[in-house]
């Protein structure tokens, strides 16, 4: 087998070699003179040759010879070859008498490249004798069936308006079948992507090659040069000891007399937050030496499948599909099949008469015949008259994010805050723009690919923003999932891993969000990307009461295991959270919630109801998959990537598989940045700076609902765990912790039986406290 795939290489690299050779024959190929021809006199004999017989159409010749020598080389098998050397030779034929004709009848437009085609002298009686310079461009040989075969010649039997159409149309048939184009648009833009990507080849490698050449000499400029360290600039951060609850009662609340220390320390804090709301955070102005990091940083994708045998595997597949619903006495055909990196997707067309629901309730059965561990039936599909069905690829692939990077800066279409996902199962690239989403919900049992997910979803950022337009806002619970981005230039604070830090962090958020919406009212904008393209009129912005920024940067604010946030403090997160997600997306102010437990617990009706963009991979249940996203599906996912994207504004669920970044290529893209650029806070530590302002305040302070608690039983004389926990919106365990502390502090009795506790206090606090 080596020895056959060795032969194949050689053969391929001498048609390769034979095809260049003839290719610069031709391209300097001058009639008269084997000088000027790059291989001499043997390349100039060779161009004569292929110019007498083909003319111009040497060249098709000769790019054949390149197609057949890089299948070779690669070891690409070439289904039907003779087919295939039949619609050459027919189109090659067809395309030198249409170049003859074009010749004949614009003979004027080709003086300028007379000297770089075979060209002959010929002497004409009609209608007078003279000297006639004919342009061979199709070839002598075919000029001769074109015009001067006598009687029978091409001219006279179907004059050149029938020779244009018929020879176009054997060349269009022709083409057809040898690129293996079908006619549904679809197959027409598969094949012109194709064509772009086969263009873009060589000029990819040149990129890379300049790339790596570039990033060393931009090593070596800075061992020599090495800049100073910029400053940190550190603002004075705000302290959040106030909360927001929802108030139960219209009655006033009632008087508590405070310890001194403790009343002088919540005015300070007090002043402290009614500053930081009127004084927006101030960013540094852009730094134009910043380079982004360069692609070859990253791995490029592995080698793909061989495309015969993957077709072949896919036509067993679909063979055995419809033998098993024929099986179960169900008529149908497999349509077109979708082969992603690790789904294939197979659209099966039912007769007419046979219900949708006969196919979905035989899931288990074409499981089993078909022999993959989990399918998905998706009936029917959107816009089309056939449902749906997704088995695992038996030769699944990893979608390289260098693979998916390197697509999206080839595009044109440019996002404000790009997130490069995955591939979907028919392998079109899956980017969306959180600016437009503007938040998302990311959920996924372990080992589903969540984590990564997250990551990608950061290197999106970091490789296409630069640190002055995009600041990131990180809290990772677990400590180790996102701490090696708290050196970057883009990170609005070191990354947050404690409780306290993300209820300082998330309150921080909603006073930077006040802060924009007051600035974008005193200027009479309506969103940040009016004021940032706004032209700046210094007098006016210095006349208004609060300090206007020349830029305002978008603040993508990352949740991991927000699972674990909420169950040390849901009452204290799920406000400000609510808050930004309602309001936070004029100002630039972007949410991502990723957990492991989608429970109506942690993903709230107020949370949900306002991040309609959802991402889920791999779940437990379907009660899981229906809390997420509203459907089933998401349990029937095969793990490591594979994952179902619910956009923005559709109700359609897109089947993808998540891109991978390796850990080294994220410390290589992050070193990258922290030499160009050190980190510069707005605020030096959330987690630090709340665990400060705690340990000044009482070591015996109550519940911040107990003078909630302790108002509401004595005005209804109801004490009750589950009463509190109705009218205070709490749950058990905090319900029953305040009526332990109602009962030490003597406002209630003790519990007897099944009978309801007797309220002993007053409606008067003073007798109580």
């Amino acid at each position: 087998m080596a020895k056959k795939q060795r032969g194949k290489e050689i053969k391929g690299l001498l048609l390769l070699g034979i095809g260049f050779l003839l290719l610069l024959s031709l391209f300097s190929f001058v009639q008269g003179d084997y000088t000027q021809n790059f291989l001499g006199f043997v390349g100039y004999v060779l161009s004569w040759l292929l110019q007498y017989f083909l003319g111009f159409g040497s060249y098709l010749l000769v790019f054949f010879l390149l197609w057949l020598g890089w299948k070779l080389l690669f070891s690409q098998e070439i289904e039907s070859f003779f087919l295939h050397i039949f619609c050459f030779v027919t189109a090659i034929v067809s395309l030198c008498i249409l170049l003859n004709v074009f010749a004949e009848s614009h003979s004027s437009l080709l003086q300028f490249i007379q000297k770089k085609m075979y060209t002959e002298t010929v002497q004409r009686e009609f209608p007078f004798p003279h000297l006639q310079v004919r342009y061979n461009l199709g070839g002598v040989p075919f000029y001769y069936l074109y015009k001067d075969i006598p009687y029978f010649n091409l001219q006279k039997l179907f004059s050149d308006v029938g020779i244009v159409l018929l020879f176009s149309l054997i060349t269009l048939v022709s083409s057809y079948l040898f690129f293996e184009i079908k006619l549904s648009p679809d197959g027409i833009k598969r094949f012109l992507i194709q064509i772009g990507l086969h263009l873009q080849k060589g000029k990819n490698l040149l990129q890379i090659a300049l790339e790596k050449g570039y990033a060393y000499c931009n090593h070596q400029i800075q061992l020599l040069t090495v800049p100073k360290k910029k400053p940190v600039v550190i603002l004075s951060p705000a302290s959040f000891s106030s909360t927001y609850y929802p108030k139960t009662l219209s009655l006033p609340a009632p008087k508590v007399e405070e310890d001194p220390f403790v009343k002088e320390k919540k005015e300070k804090i007090k002043k402290a937050v009614k500053e930081a709301v009127m004084e927006p955070t101030i960013f540094p102005k852009k730094n134009s030496s910043f380079l982004y990091p360069p692609l070859s940083l990253l791995s490029p994708p592995p080698k793909n499948i061989d495309p015969p045998l993957l077709k072949k595997e896919l036509r067993r597949q679909a063979e055995v599909l419809e033998e098993t619903l024929k099986s179960f006495g169900i008529e149908a055909r497999v349509g077109e099949i979708h082969s992603g990196p690790t789904i294939l997707s197979f659209e099966v067309h039912p007769s007419v008469g046979v219900k949708v629901q006969k196919i979905t309730a035989l899931e288990s059965d074409i499981a089993l015949n078909l022999q993959a561990k989990a399918i998905r039936i998706i009936a029917p599909i959107p816009g089309k008259a056939a449902v749906g069905v997704e088995i695992p690829s038996p030769y699944p692939q990893t979608v390289s994010f260098y693979e998916m990077l390197h697509h999206y800066q080839q595009t044109k279409r440019k996002h404000i805050i790009p997130l490069l996902l995955g591939k979907t199962v028919s392998g079109e690239h899956v980017v969306a723009d959180l600016a437009k989403m503007p938040h998302c919900l990311i959920a996924g049992a372990t080992g589903s690919g969540k984590s990564v997910c997250i990551n990608t979803i950061v290197m999106s950022i970091l490789m296409n923003s630069h640190p002055d337009e995009i600041k990131l806002l990180l809290i990772d619970p677990k400590k180790v999932e996102l701490t090696q981005y708290s050196e970057l230039p883009h990170m609005l604070a070191p990354v947050i891993t404690e409780p306290h830090g993300a209820y300082a962090a998330l309150h921080y958020l909603v006073k930077e969000m006040q802060t924009r919406y007051e600035i974008l009212k005193q200027l009479g904008l309506r969103n940040i990307l009016s004021f940032n393209n706004r032209v700046i009129n210094k007098d006016l912005e210095a006349s208004l009461s609060i300090p206007i920024p020349e830029k305002l940067p978008f603040i993508v604010a990352i949740i991991d295991e927000f699972a674990d946030l909420m169950m040390a403090s849901s009452s204290d997160l799920e406000t400000p959270i609510a808050r930004i997600a309602q309001m936070a997306r004029a100002v630039g102010i972007h949410l991502i919630l990723a957990t492991q437990r989608p429970s109506r617990e942690v993903i709230t009706g107020i949370i949900k109801a306002n991040i309609p963009s959802r991402i889920a991979f791999k779940v437990a249940s379907r009660v899981n998959s229906q809390i997420i996203l509203d459907e089933i599906g998401a349990e029937s996912l095969l793990g490591n990537g594979d994952l179902l994207f619910a956009p923005p504004g559709t109700s359609q669920l897109l089947r993808a598989q998540g891109a991978y970044i390796s850990d080294e290529e994220i410390n290589q893209v992050v070193s990258h940045i922290c030499k160009q650029s050190p980190p510069c806070y707005a605020i030096p530590s959330f987690d630090s700076i709340q665990k400060v302002e705690l340990s000044s305040d009482s070591n015996d302070a109550k519940d911040k609902l107990y003078d909630q608690a302790l108002s509401l039983v004595l005005v209804t004389k109801i004490a009750s765990t589950t009463y509190l926990q109705r009218k205070l919106k709490i749950g058990y365990a905090r319900a029953a912790s305040l009526m332990d502390e109602l009962q030490e502090n003597g406002v209630i009795g003790p519990q007897d039986g099944s009978k309801a506790r007797k309220v002993l206090g007053t409606s008067s606090m003073e007798d109580i406290l």
